[in-house]
């Protein structure tokens, strides 16, 4: 049974995020050559959010990582 603060958990989460991400970077030059550059900018932020906020999630969840590892050594 995975307990609640279990990583593995995540996956979905990244997926949805990476998903996102893409389809916003992918539609930064379309939206910049159609419409100007507010509208390309606004396309570059929803591309780069989720990138962010996967990174921030990975970074504030390192301690743990690094716990369970450690955990795993001691016999």
């Amino acid at each position: 049974m995975t307990e609640a603060t279990d990583l593995r958990n995540y996956s979905s989460r990244f997926a949805v995020c990476l998903v996102i991400s893409i389809l916003g970077l992918l539609a930064v030059p379309y939206v910049g050559t159609r419409w100007g550059d507010f509208n390309e900018m606004v396309a570059l932020i929803i591309g780069l959010a989720p990138l962010f906020y996967i990174l921030a999630f990975s970074i504030t969840n390192l301690n743990q990582r690094v716990t369970a590892l450690e955990k795993r050594k001691q016999p």
